[in-house]
Formats: structure tokens, sequence, C-alpha cells
């Protein structure tokens, strides 16, 4: 039944408007639950509520040129131009990818609530922002290899891996993250 609540809120928010494409920061979707404690004083007894969240998303735009983001936009752009003068890689504009694409990450799911069906329905739920209310037809993410859960799932949502890495030499490790892509229909 809250995979069908959330479905229906996210159709609900494309039927009243279009949601803004971002162009500095993401949208972030926040699934939660209100949690009520009850406490009782000497006279009557009070209730108050607070949320947990359950799991999250983001969703950004983002030069598809397979760099792992930044969570601080400036540092992306040093990085960027860093590579592109100093070993090579060739910029955005050579290799195609000056214009923004949408990208997703940060999924997360709190454990007790794996294996139910949530990081999919969120996945979903910003593949149609993505397509019916930004009106592009792809995304990307970027996924550890080593994650088979993750994996898993984005393989079986449609993504696909480019192929393409982001490894200039102080990136680290960074070359064994795999860069996915899928076509939204």
């Amino acid at each position: 039944p809250w995979i069908f609540r959330l479905r229906i809120q996210v159709d609900g928010i494309q039927e009243k408007k279009r949601l803004p494409r971002p162009k500095k920061s993401s949208l972030i979707l926040i699934l939660s639950r209100p949690v009520t404690s009850r406490s009782s004083s000497s006279s009557s007894s009070s209730s108050s509520s607070t949320m947990d969240i359950i799991a999250s998303i983001e969703l950004r735009l983002q030069p598809c040129d397979a760099k792992i983001p930044f969570s601080i936009p400036w540092l992306d752009r040093v990085e960027r131009k860093l590579g592109s003068s100093m070993i090579g890689l060739g910029s955005m504009e050579q290799q195609g990818s000056a214009d923004l694409q949408p990208y997703l990450s940060n999924l997360c799911v709190d454990e007790a609530y794996r294996g139910k069906q949530i990081g999919r329905a969120l996945v979903r739920c910003v593949e149609n922002i993505t397509k019916t209310c930004w009106n592009y037809n792809r995304i990307y993410l970027h996924v550890d290899e080593d994650n088979i859960a993750a994996l898993n799932l984005y393989k079986s949502e449609g993504y696909r891996d480019v192929g393409h890495r982001w490894n200039p030499f102080w990136s680290g490790r960074a070359a064994d993250i795999g860069y996915y892509v899928k076509t939204l229909s």
C-alpha cells in the first residue's frame, strides 16, 4: 500500500505542475514515516510526533563525463579543469558532455526496510520526474560494482554500463566505480 501511495503522490505532483529543473541544486526525495511517542503529565497526556527517515534519493543535472560528483559544485568545476588541462582528459565539449543530463545519486534505504522494493520505487520515481517533468530521455548514475544489491537493482531496471570511466591519476580507485545510463521510454 505505501508504494501505491508514493506513486499517487508523485503522479499528483506532475499533474498539478511541472517540477522545475534544478540549475545549481538538487531535488532530494525523502520517504519517512511518523513516529508518535506519548508522554504523560500529572493532569493530562500529550503527544508529540517525529519522523523516521526510511529512504532518500537525489536527482540533479550533471555533465555526463563519467566524473563522480562532489557535493560542493565548485570542486567539480576545479577538478574538471584540472582533468582537461593537466592530463588531457579533454574538455566536456570535446567529450560531447557540455550539456547537463539527469544524474541519480545517493539512494539510501534504512536497513530495516531493505528488501521491500523501496529503492526500486524511488528509482522509478526519479525516472518518472526525469522523463515527464523535465523532458529528458536519459538518466545517469554511478554504482560501486562491489555493491551487488545496488548493481542488481540498477541492471534489472534497465541501466547499462557506459564503459567510460573518469580516471585521472589523483582519483584513486574512481575507475572501479561503474558509470551507468538508462534510456527512458
